[in-house]
């Protein structure tokens, strides 16, 4: 049995907080971050290391720190840690040896994919800052980060919250003038710019995949629109992006509105005009296609909170019908889905045995049949991957 340093653990509620309290322990003491895990439903985990004294006194500090804004979950310091032990923890992956820079930093986090998107294009609008990236911690919780000098940064967060504000909840922003170099290892992997450019960008937002699947299919027959990616969330939700011109994007935006409420769970709908590269390059980024057949079979999505349900609908369903499974989807939160093909009449008995076992071992969410499913959905839904 090997023992090292003291190690000080913190976990909290939130990106903004921990990075605030994590920035403070780091100039407050003579210790380093050894690892952040993000634990899920919100819910994140910084790991310090240092002699005891040092990680006491930095732990300390952050509990002050995160209880300002009400996100403290617990802490503690374990004095002699093992070193066998703490190997096999997971915190140690994140660990990545990536130069800072001295620009402020700002942290904007919302709950939600349509207001991290309209407060990140709003940013980068109102003052000269760069995007940095964004993540997801779980529970719908989404940040995302931007550098400049203390003013601007500061500009972009007054307008990111304002933008962000207006269609949906804000969580939190964070404003560090000065942020410690130790911070690398907790922010999100940096932007990758592409020559992206739109005369709007349309965000469709739902609980589950087949609410999106729902109003991806219906914006497509709408309106000459293309559908960038399906993004997750956390917490179950999914955003359907999608570009064109601002008359079509507005079109396509109705329609997946309307296609979202009839198949599956909708939260809302946005439209940003003429959005910034920096935005598109962060959340669109290069398109993904995935190599698929030109299937125009009737198309049967099932999804469920429960796995056991799902498992015992399909069987059902396969056994029943003249049906083939093509993918299942994790949406989060125990969101599943599972996709079918076949012919029309198929796939509709196929999901009305599936709803009703489903219903026997767990929760059904939804059941939603697309009778002529167009060969533009086949490159980007992604139950296929």
């Amino acid at each position: 049995m090997s023992f090292g340093q003291a190690l000080g653990v913190l976990d909290v509620r939130g990106m903004a907080a921990l990075m605030g309290a994590t920035d403070t322990m780091l100039k407050t003491a003579l210790v380093r971050v050894c690892g952040i895990h993000r634990v899920g439903s919100g819910w994140v985990t910084v790991v310090i290391n240092g002699t005891v004294d040092a990680v006491e006194a930095a732990i300390s500090v952050g509990q002050m720190e995160v209880a300002k804004r009400g996100a403290l979950i617990s802490a503690d310091v374990i004095a002699r840690a093992d070193g066998d032990a703490m190997a096999a923890m997971p915190h140690g992956q994140s660990v990545r040896d990536i130069a800072l820079g001295s620009s402020a930093l700002g942290l904007l986090e919302t709950r939600g994919i349509v207001p991290i998107i309209a407060g990140a294009d709003a940013m980068v609008k109102a003052a000269s800052v760069s995007l940095g990236g964004w993540a997801t911690v779980g529970s719908a919780l989404l940040h995302v980060v931007v550098r400049g000098d203390v003013a601007s940064v500061q500009a972009a967060l007054d307008a990111g919250k304002m933008a962000a504000e207006k269609v949906g909840q804000v969580v939190a922003t964070l404003n560090l003038p000065n942020p410690d170099a130790g911070l690398a290892s907790l922010l999100p992997p940096p932007v990758k710019e592409t020559a992206l450019s739109a005369g709007g960008l349309g965000v469709l937002e739902t609980t589950g995949y087949v609410g999106a699947v729902g109003g991806f299919d219906q914006m497509i027959k709408a309106s000459h629109v293309s559908v960038c990616r399906i993004l997750s969330g956390s917490g179950g939700r999914l955003g359907t992006l999608f570009t064109g011109d601002l008359d079509a994007v507005e079109a396509a935006a109705g329609a997946a509105a309307d296609g979202a409420k009839t198949a599956g769970v909708f939260e809302t709908c946005h439209i940003i005009s003429i959005p910034s590269v920096e935005p598109l390059s962060c959340f669109v980024g290069e398109a993904v296609n995935r190599s698929v057949s030109n299937n125009r079979l009737a198309m049967g999505l099932i999804e469920t909170r429960s796995t056991v349900a799902l498992v015992m609908a399909m069987d059902q369903m396969l056994k029943t019908a003249n049906v083939k499974f093509e993918g299942s989807y994790k949406s989060g939160s125990f969101l599943t889905s599972s996709v079918i093909r076949g012919d029309v009449d198929a796939v509709r008995t196929a999901l009305n045995v599936g709803a009703v076992e489903a219903a026997k071992h767990g929760e059904l969410v939804s059941t939603h049949i697309i009778p002529n499913p167009l060969p533009e959905m086949n490159s980007q839904l992604a139950h296929h991957s």
